[in-house]
């Protein structure tokens, strides 16, 4: 995370960036904008500090100092912005009352957070997702009424996903969208657990570790799947077995039962190598809503499927490695397949030449073709031939690699699934190659 403010004096054009660095060596670093010299000798600042208490006064002192010297802060907020471009905007007080308050809980005790909290009340801040989420974070902290706590968590990810459905902009100084929703999302499932709610705790942390998986995200699945879900016991054992050697998984090791997992998996003997995910069926009015949205019908083999497992996951656990071919959501298929042509073809020029040349090699309409399972981590998928005729229903191997190439063709879905599923139990290197393994 990098927290940066920006500074302009008229009418000179020796602009500054200001940054605090937050982590295990917190620094404070000060940057020439506009410059015209040598790349590498365009700061004009560095200290580093054992605390992040230390670089927070420290950031503040400097900040103070700019400002003295006539300098006015500014509203930009992105980090590797170099240029400030004419007249730029004076940052509101209440935008810098944020700064102040995310600098507060990185750094201050609970006390003083409180005040600021309560000083940006009244004020545009308290409607923001970034306020909404430090103010949770600090009911968490301080043991308060979870009741209260939970509604400012969220009201933190509702307002996100609203701005970003009305297309409205919202302030969290230099912390990316993707990095907020990620810390609220995280935080909303451990105020669930607060609140022994442990459903909607693993649905959060689930939905989290599908858009922006990472290590912590991961382990606080397998441990609310250990603690509360006894049926699942065993996907927390798969994170383990595959994860525990970066550090977190200990709970998990010394749980009952792993020793006795670990050990099948090890000598090879987990049955087929695969096993389901317990999924989300999706209902009629889901499917024929994504037969809309693609302006075709679906064979009824993937339809079948759809109605009876949905949104779901075929976990691959090996002795050595582990997989797994995530299957998309009804309401997913046509966001998936525009952005496969988008990766394909990037103009309609360029599009009909690719539609043009998948007819002509394989007899199949590249518009028709819908990614409907993707293995995790990897640019491939797998894909879904639906245009109406003799050819509907068809199944392909696609990877980014060779965009224009489609591998492994099957006749239909159920046969391309079976054909996945025995390669994993023979070990054949044709299907496991799709997984990477």
């Amino acid at each position: 995370m990098y927290l940066a403010k920006f500074f302009h004096r008229a009418p000179d054009d020796d602009d500054r960036e200001l940054m605090l660095v937050p982590g295990s060596d917190p620094m404070v670093i000060g940057i020439h904008m506009n410059w015209k010299g040598e790349p590498d000798a365009n700061e004009f600042l560095r200290e580093e500090f054992p605390d992040i208490a230390g670089a927070a006064a420290a950031f503040r002192r400097h900040v103070a100092k700019l400002v003295a010297a006539g300098y006015v802060e500014t509203d930009h907020t992105n980090y590797t912005l170099r240029d400030l471009g004419p007249n730029p905007r004076a940052k509101p007080d209440w935008q810098k009352g944020l700064d102040e308050l995310m600098i507060l809980a990185l750094s201050a005790p609970m006390a003083e957070q409180a005040a600021q909290l309560d000083a940006l009340k009244g004020t545009p801040a308290e409607h923001e997702p970034l306020y909404l989420w430090l103010a949770a974070h600090h009911g968490k902290a301080a043991g308060e009424d979870f009741t209260q706590t939970l509604r400012f968590a969220e009201q933190a990810r509702d307002a996100l996903r609203a701005r970003r459905a009305a297309g409205q902009s919202h302030y969290a100084w230099s912390m990316y969208e993707g990095d907020l929703e990620g810390r609220i999302l995280e935080l909303l499932s451990d105020v669930y657990l607060l609140a022994e709610n442990p459903v909607a705790a693993l649905a959060t942390i689930e939905h989290l570790c599908k858009i922006a998986p990472n290590h912590d995200r991961i382990l606080q699945r397998a441990e609310i799947l250990c603690g509360f879900f006894p049926e699942r016991r065993e996907e927390a054992f798969d994170d383990a077995y595959q994860w525990s050697r970066f550090g977190g998984y200990d709970v998990i090791t010394l749980f009952p039962g792993y020793a006795e997992y670990e050990a099948r998996r090890k000598a090879g003997t987990t049955a087929k190598g695969w096993r389901w995910k317990p999924g989300t069926p999706a209902s009629e009015a889901d499917v024929s809503a994504a037969e809309q949205a693609i302006d075709v019908k679906l064979p009824d083999d993937y339809r079948n499927f759809l109605l009876s497992r949905g949104e779901t996951e075929l976990l691959v656990r090996l002795p050595e490695s582990s997989s797994e071919l995530r299957f998309y959501a009804p309401d997913e298929l046509a966001t998936q397949l525009r952005n496969v042509l988008d990766f394909i073809a990037h103009s309609e020029d360029e599009l009909e030449e690719a539609c043009a040349y998948f007819r002509k090699e394989y007899g199949v309409s590249l518009k028709h073709l819908v990614p409907i399972a993707e293995p995790s981590q990897l640019s491939r998928c797998l894909l879904l031939h639906v245009e109406p005729g003799e050819r509907h229903g068809q199944c392909f191997q696609w990877d980014h690699d060779g965009a224009w190439e489609l591998e492994q063709k099957q006749p239909g879905f159920d046969v391309a699934l079976k054909a996945l599923t025995d390669g994993i139990e023979q070990r054949d290197a044709a299907a496991l190659a799709f997984f990477d393994l």
